[in-house]
């Protein structure tokens, strides 16, 4: 049988048959702006888990603030001793807990040396900011000299710059503007939209260097607060600074569409009530550290007055290291030590400092000239050579400040030990006892 054919008059018709109608949509407008919030904690000195608690209630409730880019100032880990006693491990905890994305260090930061300073890094979950330290022997891992983050869609780019003007144990301080040359020129090709510089010291260096270059696209420069600077602008960048003595944060609202708009202030600690697990955190550490203070150390006959500690730490410097002589200064001891049992908090009390200790190379004749510095507490030979080599050992705060021993050594060793934790085991291997106090020896004659 013979298959019927399509008339040929209904292929046109069908041809014609218009397609099926869709919904006329709305006019969906420009695209909705990209709004982030970046939040600066300052320099803490130590007290980050003190304040801890109040920041994360404040961060949690600010409007855009819980889930804003995160960054800390410096001094991050050292500085108090609810932190310096556990060698800062208490605040990476409240770091790691803020939810802080970045951090640059301080000179006390480095102080805690390499290796201790990258366990402390990881613990935190931040990203180590240094765009003008070398770790000269590679113990601090990986370091970034650059960070690309990215909140709200909008990516925003990380510097840090630490205060280290030359050379500190196992680290090396670089140029800072090739530095800042170099990694504000790497952020405009990661595709930063906004650029954010953290200085853990003054911000006079880098205010200097960006009125040199004005082509730099930086945004904002947060640096703590120091003599003769206060907030502004230098060209198109915006310069906050961060008091340790009025705890507050800075915070920068950047909006990125088809107008950028900017806008940065320094906002004070705020009362809000405290967030429970990070109180949590703070009384543990508090608890922990009042049972240290607790332990005793040695015992003494009488209270040693201010300038015998001074005597007693460079004795305890020198003798620990086993070099030739060990030097203090008077202005880094705050209190006596009592008559009777010295404990862990009297020491605490007595020299805070959290120091690294470093050996330096010093000729006899330079060595013999230390006598008479005003300030300095020197525990010596008995007879030096003026034309012999004598190893001194001190603090890395005191070789890089005030005494002048960066012209007679620039490489000194670092001991990878800290002052106060040198001094207790120095005191508890006397073997004092009641009945065999601590004995101090006759003030040399100047």
């Amino acid at each position: 049988m013979r298959r019927s054919a399509l008339p040929l008059l209904a292929l046109p018709a069908l041809l014609a048959c218009p397609a099926p109608s869709t919904p006329s949509r709305p006019d969906a407008g420009p695209p909705a702006p990209k709004v982030a919030h970046v939040v600066v904690l300052g320099n803490e000195r130590g007290a980050l888990v003190e304040r801890a608690p109040a920041l994360a209630a404040q961060l949690s409730t600010e409007a855009g603030w819980p889930d804003a880019l995160v960054l800390s100032l410096g001094s991050s880990f050292s500085g108090a001793p609810v932190s310096d006693v556990f060698e800062g491990a208490p605040t990476a905890e409240a770091l790691k807990a803020l939810g802080v994305a970045g951090l640059t260090v301080s000179a006390a930061d480095l102080d805690f040396g390499a290796p201790t300073l990258s366990r402390l890094v990881a613990a935190s979950g931040a990203t180590l900011l240094l765009s003008s330290v070398r770790d000269r022997d590679g113990a601090l891992g990986p370091a970034s000299t650059f960070a690309l983050f990215e909140r709200q869609r909008v990516k925003v780019g990380v510097i840090g710059v630490a205060d280290v003007g030359s050379a500190d144990g196992a680290f090396d301080a670089l140029p800072l503007e090739g530095a800042l040359d170099s990694t504000v020129a790497m952020a405009e090709q990661q595709g930063a939209q906004v650029v954010v510089v953290l200085v853990a010291g003054c911000s006079t260096p880098v205010a200097n260097a960006l009125s040199r270059h004005p082509a730099w696209r930086v945004d904002l420069v947060v640096a703590r607060a120091c003599p003769d600077t206060s907030d502004g602008r230098v060209g198109a960048t915006t310069v906050l600074h961060l008091d340790n003595a009025k705890p507050g944060v800075a915070h920068l609202r950047a909006e990125v569409g088809t107008v950028r708009s900017l806008s940065a202030r320094r906002l004070d600690a705020t009362t809000t009530p405290e967030a429970p697990a990070l109180a949590k955190l703070r009384d543990g550490a508090r608890a922990k550290l009042e049972t240290k203070r607790q332990e005793a150390l040695a015992f003494t006959a009488a209270e040693v007055p201010p300038p015998d500690v001074a005597r007693l730490v460079a004795r305890a410097l020198k003798e620990a290291t086993a070099v030739d002589a060990g030097l203090f200064v008077t202005r880094g001891v705050r209190a006596p030590l009592p008559a009777g049992a010295v404990l862990r908090g009297h020491r605490l009390d007595a020299v805070p400092g959290s120091e690294r200790v470093v050996l330096v190379d010093v000729p006899g004749e330079v060595l013999t000239k230390l006598v008479s510095h005003p300030d300095a507490v020197l525990e010596l030979p008995r007879k030096i050579d003026p034309n012999g080599s004598y190893v001194l050992a001190t603090t890395a705060f005191l070789y890089r400040e005030g005494i002048g021993l960066e012209a007679v050594d620039a490489n000194p060793v670092d001991t990878h030990r800290l002052l106060g934790p040198l001094v207790e085991g120095w005191l508890e291997q006397l073997g004092t006892t009641p009945q065999k106090p601590l004995a101090m020896r006759p003030r040399p004659a100047r």
